[in-house]
């Protein structure tokens, strides 16, 4: 008769089955801690609503690419004892509105997540997500760790049934106070206004197309490569910082901008200029670099004096797009130099600012990279 309703367990909804099981989340503590052991935990809670369907394949690979980015800081600094957990949430049929992808892994142990772990259905339950992980997160966390929280999401809550916006902006402005850094990634809304009902300061609006989706996940790596590097300073050299101060750099948007025309070079400042792979500095910036700032000519790329050459004229996208790359490995690993990017690829090369500025995202927030203005108008996106 339990079909019936006469049975209150059998009467028991879907919804009602997936949210009971929802109220028991939690991650598993499953690593002893070495003695002393930090640690440094990343939470990121991702959106699989099916509105996320028509990014699911750069969601995808940019998480990807985030769990990389987290990787590599890892190997740099074995002793940051990075930790990864990833959340999606949806309203999706026969699954929790609340999934658990990765549970408090090391980051060595990840695997790369998979096609069939992400597939966008259902509605927006926002709030729970964030309640439910934040929540479970906290169990794990000791003095002295840090905590990276990030929301990736397209759209605005709306099938919660455990937490409410108020209950959200209270657990997070507790645990802000405690050193966590919260960072809320929205499309389709203006970001700053919904975050800031959920008590989140760092906030960075993304296209939710293609290229925009691409651009938000390569600003997020950026940023957070930044804020490992923070972590690190303040773990050497006892530095006091403020994690969430400008997280995603939109001050330094103003101010890393380089001159539209350059005539002199201060100490430690290096020329960026378009080139061609036979080093032919005929004309240009690179005219300008050969005769000012010790470009040498027959030499196509790389650093040559006060300056640094990125092939432009290779007739594809993808070939510019890896040089870049190159450069700003080039530019994180020289913090002593400031970089004086110059609208490469604009000119002679024919490529719109919209292609190029797009390659830079991944230097978004690199301190020593200084970029065009009209760059920083593609990459400083904000929704209208």
């Amino acid at each position: 008769m339990n079909y019936l309703g006469f049975s209150k367990k059998g009467a028991e909804t879907n919804d009602e089955a997936k949210e009971e099981k929802n109220h028991c989340f939690q991650f598993s503590d499953k690593y002893p801690r070495e003695e002393d052991e930090t640690r440094i935990y990343n939470l990121i809670i991702l959106d699989e609503s099916g509105s996320m369907s028509s990014i699911r394949e750069q969601a995808l690979s940019g998480a990807n690419e985030t769990l990389q980015t987290i990787r590599a800081a890892q190997q740099e600094n074995s002793d940051d004892h990075q930790m990864i957990s990833f959340v999606t949430f949806d309203t999706g049929a026969r699954r929790p509105f609340v999934r658990t992808i990765i549970d408090s892994e090391k980051i060595e142990s990840v695997n790369d997540i998979t096609p069939d772990q992400y597939q966008p259905y259902g509605g927006t339950p926002l709030y729970d997500a964030m309640g439910l992980s934040i929540t479970a997160l906290k169990e794990l966390v000791k003095e002295g760790d840090h905590v990276l929280v990030t929301v990736i999401t397209d759209g605005f809550e709306n099938s919660s049934h455990i937490y409410s916006a108020e209950m959200i902006k209270e657990l997070v402005e507790s645990l802000t106070t405690q050193g966590w850094v919260f960072t809320y990634i929205g499309a389709n809304q203006d970001s700053e206004q919904t975050a800031s009902g959920l008590g989140i300061r760092s906030t960075m609006d993304f296209q939710a197309s293609v290229q925009g989706s691409a651009m938000m996940w390569n600003k997020m790596q950026s940023s957070s490569r930044e804020y490992y590097k923070k972590v690190r300073r303040q773990k050497l050299y006892g530095e006091a910082i403020d994690f969430e101060e400008d997280f995603f750099a939109e001050k330094q948007a103003l101010t890393r901008v380089t001159p539209n025309w350059i005539e002199d070079l201060q100490e430690g400042q290096i020329f960026v200029f378009g080139s061609n792979d036979m080093g032919h500095h005929d004309g240009g910036a690179a005219r300008i670099a050969l005769e000012k700032f010790g470009a040498v000519y027959g030499q196509g790329r790389g650093l040559q004096g006060r300056s640094y050459a990125i092939p432009t004229m290779t007739g594809s996208l993808a070939a510019i797009a890896r040089e870049v790359d190159e450069f700003i490995m080039f530019a994180d690993r020289h913090p002593d130099m400031t970089f004086l990017v110059t609208r490469i690829g604009c000119g002679i090369a024919g490529w719109r600012d919209e292609d190029i500025a797009l390659l830079f995202a991944r230097a978004y927030s690199l301190p020593n990279v200084y970029l065009p203005a009209e760059f920083w108008k593609v990459l400083s996106y904000k929704y209208r």
